[in-house]
């Protein structure tokens, strides 16, 4: 009985890993108002505003499910842009959900709080890639 307990406590341990590791990963969350840098490199992100939010609120049944806009100033080294990334691609805005900047692809992956949640700091989660 007690190997099967090892074994089973062991599997456990590596799942929990493996998901920490998934949501920590590549991954950056920024406070409205607030400026971060990515891990290892000279890119800092500010998320200045939420531009538009015409997201679903939260139990709600919409027939479309809305868009997030936000704008983020974007600095590496003397290089600066500002970006404008959705939660999804939007070709009638002009708009996408991901953006490239000094060898980096940033990705909104998720905006808090979505329309009619409990009421929490606006913030946004970006995945990063450096480019090849």
């Amino acid at each position: 009985m007690l190997p099967l307990f090892l074994i089973m406590s062991n599997c456990k341990t590596e799942t929990a890993t493996a998901q920490t590791e998934n949501q920590t990963g590549n991954t950056i969350s920024i406070e409205l108002g607030k400026t971060k840098t990515i891990p290892g490199s000279k890119l800092s992100l500010q998320f200045k505003e939420v531009v538009e939010e015409s997201r679903c609120p939260v139990d709600v049944t919409c027939v479309w499910e809305g868009i997030a806009i936000v704008d983020i100033a974007a600095t590496s080294g003397s290089e600066k842009a500002d970006l404008q990334i959705a939660t999804r691609d939007f070709e009638q805005k002009n708009v996408k959900k991901s953006a490239s900047f000094a060898g980096y692809r940033v990705t909104l992956v998720e905006l808090k709080p979505q329309p009619g949640a409990k009421e929490e700091p606006v913030t946004a989660t970006f995945k990063y890639e450096k480019e090849k």
